[in-house]
């Protein structure tokens, strides 16, 4: 079965890049036949670790759709000709401009996976969220990953076009890779990773870490990642007196970051099902998260990791004072992590489920 995935190549590899990507490559294992249309907007700059260089290492068929504005009726129209052409049988949209562009180009049956949104003040942000929402109302069937997400978008879907499934990690480690937890007996390191960004909130994570120097001197604290906040996070590091307990070395790969660090931390103010906290729980790493979109759904309070109210560094400050004097909690903790993910959010599950949906629409010739 051919399934045709839409969406923009935003110039780098985020979560709904990288759940996309593995879906796909879980669906051709299956035995179906995964194909990419990729919006390439001009105006964004391109980078070689981009969707296009993924997408082509990865061997999948792709068909490129540059333009040069937010919305362009001949490329939807574009869009529609080549999924004609190529056979397509359900066209799986990812992100709002696939969507919208999806919707005017008339493409049946389309599905549509909602990967969130922000939720901030921009008043451009605010009007294509609701081009997003009206768009979703729209698709045959909508795809949410976690039940807060499920929840908030059944309040304009309606239920029987509704799905919730999770997604599933592809790259899962051998336990023999896994190094012990935690790693020295001298210092506990806690990490986050991701793009520095404001709904990321690293600042928590600094102010928290301000708040144990005293108490845990040989804690350590890792932001590994790039974005527009980095300037203003170091900055933020030094008026603390973290210089030297803080680290940024920019971008990891998972396989590098989690076998540096002991305990992850995520304090965003919104997320739907993180990426990051499916590869701390494979990596056996326990998670201390804000209580936020889909992050219960992954970490269980006091048995995979810890929970808070997002904006409480306080709060999160003891959670890290704790670890760091009873280190012992961490081998629990991740241990009891990993087994929730291998049993709970693993790739052919999630795969299965996506090929059931897809069945269920196939239009007979």
């Amino acid at each position: 079965m051919m399934i045709v995935f839409f969406m923009q190549d935003t110039g780098a590899i985020f979560g709904a890049e990288r759940a996309t990507l593995d879906l796909a490559i879980g669906l051709r294992e299956a035995g179906f036949s995964p194909h990419f249309y990729l919006i390439e907007e001009l105006r964004r700059p391109q980078t070689a670790e981009g969707l296009v260089q993924a997408v082509a290492t990865e061997g999948f068929p792709m068909r490129r759709f540059p333009v040069t504005g937010r919305f362009s009726p001949g490329m939807a129209r574009a869009v529609r000709q080549a999924f004609v052409e190529d056979g397509g049988e359900v066209l799986h949209v990812v992100g709002s401009k696939a969507n919208l562009h999806a919707w005017f180009a008339g493409i049946r049956p389309r599905v549509a996976t909602v990967h969130g949104w922000l939720f901030r003040a921009d008043l451009k942000e605010r009007l294509y969220d609701a081009l997003d929402r009206m768009t979703l109302r729209r698709c045959d069937r909508v795809i949410c990953l976690s039940t807060y997400y499920r929840d908030l978008v059944a309040r304009f879907v309606p239920a029987e076009r509704l799905s919730f499934i999770p997604s599933g990690l592809r790259v899962i480690p051998d336990e023999a890779a896994i190094p012990p937890r935690p790693r020295s007996s001298e210092a506990v390191v806690f990490g986050m990773m991701g793009r520095f960004s404001e709904e990321k909130q690293h600042e928590r994570f600094l102010q928290a870490a301000g708040q144990i120097t005293g108490t845990c001197p040989s804690a350590r604290f890792v932001l590994a990642g790039q974005g527009p906040r980095e300037g203003a996070l170091r900055d933020l590091t030094e008026r603390l007196g973290l210089t030297g307990r803080v680290t940024f070395p920019g971008y990891q790969p998972p396989e590098v970051f989690f076998k540096h660090i002991d305990a992850y931390v995520i304090c965003s103010r919104i997320e739907n099902l993180p990426y990051s906290i499916l590869e701390a729980m494979a990596w056996a790493v326990p998670v201390a998260g804000t209580r936020v979109g889909g992050i219960p759904d992954l970490v269980i309070d006091g048995e995979t990791g810890s929970l808070v109210s997002r904006d409480d560094a306080s709060a999160l400050a003891g959670v890290l004072r704790r670890w760091a004097e009873h280190p012992h909690e961490l081998t629990a903790f991740g241990q009891a992590g990993r087994r929730r993910l291998l049993s709970h959010f693993d790739l052919a599950t999630c795969a299965r489920a996506h090929q059931t949906l897809y069945r269920s629409l196939r239009i007979a010739p």
